[in-house]
């Protein structure tokens, strides 16, 4: 899930940064509009020497992104540099065209808008601070440069206004700053509830494993990957505790308790991470063991065995153990998780019959059984769909 969801943010900052590529090739075309109709007064050359390079630096932004890089760096959006890189094409464009600077005011006030949506107060304000201060300079260059070029009272009107709209800008950004950061504690604490109440639904509430909802659930979806990869086998063991109502008896249900919790913990650390624990209910418990043959849950199931038959349960009565006899089944190809699990049980029950604490193995079913009960199962379903239309043709 972590995965995926790292995928889909990385292709929601590659289609932003293709956006802002594709914004920064209108708005060079706009300015060569612009030279063509004798707005912008600049050589062919030297318009290409200046957008040329600004253009590369978004592809090689998008290049960045692309080869996955970024995910490295604070802020694997690039966020400042990706406002600060447009801000500087409309900063370019000011000398170039003194009697359009209203528009690159109005191109830079917007650019410098969308940091409030990503930036935390004092770098959004640093770089509203840079892009004031790039408008400035190329104010300046245009003013002193080029005084010939337009009316200098209404372009000192302009940027005059130009500050005052940046300065109000910035304080509506703080606001939607604050109103976003706020936003995201909410949906932080949201998503932390919901990861505690998933947690709660799929756990046993005693011993913190995973409970028998779960435990059906990935034992369907083990079944899923089992038809399609064969080489994808799982086993299940199946747990009893031995003799487990004389703990209770005599010790009283909180040394019980205790006795599940220590169990669930030794089966635990007993398997893999990509494995599963969970408790059945009462004493029972199951395993599943992903990718493990019958042979090597045997060899599991014998470990947590030999550790639970060497378990005191009080220090009044050191003789006292208690033990846990093992039903061991390995899917089968075809048969239902519920046919393995009967499995299992029907070898759990072998165990306590020979005379608990022990490992018995299920015999595998034969190709017929699997066969039929297939059968069984495509028949089943065949009546329910025709059941389905006798009554919707009724």
């Amino acid at each position: 899930m972590g995965e995926r969801n790292d995928d889909q943010r990385q292709a929601l900052r590659l289609r932003r940064a293709l956006i802002g590529m594709i914004g920064g090739l209108a708005f060079v075309v706009l300015a060569w509009t612009a030279r063509e109709l004798g707005l912008l007064h600049i050589q062919a050359a030297g318009f290409w020497l200046l957008f040329g390079p600004w253009l590369l630096g978004y592809a090689a932004l998008v290049a960045l992104i692309y080869s996955g890089r970024n995910q490295t760096f604070t802020d694997p959006s690039c966020t400042e540099a990706q406002i600060l890189w447009a801000a500087l094409g409309a900063i370019i464009f000011f000398p170039l065209a003194p009697q359009l600077a209203v528009l690159g005011y109005l191109a830079l006030m917007v650019v410098g808008l969308f940091g409030a949506f990503r930036l935390t107060n004092a770098r959004y304000l640093t770089v509203n601070l840079l892009i004031t201060l790039g408008a400035g300079a190329a104010f300046a260059f245009s003013y002193f440069t080029r005084p010939g070029m337009g009316d200098t009272v209404a372009a000192n009107i302009a940027f005059t206004a130009f500050l005052l709209a940046m300065a109000m800008a910035t304080v509506v950004g703080l606001e939607l700053n604050g109103y976003r950061r706020a936003l995201q504690r909410r949906n932080d604490q949201l998503t932390l509830a919901f990861d505690r109440l998933r947690e709660m639904a799929i756990r046993d509430e005693l011993t913190g494993i995973h409970n028998r909802r779960f435990l059906m659930d990935v034992l369907q979806q083990q079944r899923a990957q089992h038809e399609r990869r064969l080489e994808q086998v799982f086993t299940i063991c199946f747990v009893d505790l031995d003799h487990f109502k004389r703990v209770n008896d005599v010790f009283g249900h909180s040394k019980g308790d205790l006795v599940l919790k220590r169990f669930a913990e030794i089966a635990q650390k007993s398997v893999r991470e990509e494995d599963y624990v969970g408790r059945f209910g009462g004493e029972e418990f199951v395993l599943v063991l992903v990718g493990t043959p019958k042979n090597n849950a045997i060899l599991v199931a014998e470990r947590i065995r030999k550790q639970m038959n060497g378990l005191s349960i009080s220090d009044e009565l050191p003789d006292f153990r208690i033990t846990a006899s093992f039903g061991i089944s390995e899917h089968v190809r075809g048969e239902a998780v519920e046919t393995t699990l009967a499995r299992a049980d029907a070898a759990l029950y072998e165990a306590k019959r020979a005379g608990r604490n022990r490992v018995v193995l299920a015999e595998d079913p034969s190709p017929e059984e699997v066969v039929a009960e297939a059968a069984a199962g495509a028949e089943h379903t065949a009546s329910g769909l025709g059941s389905v239309v006798g009554s919707n043709a009724s």
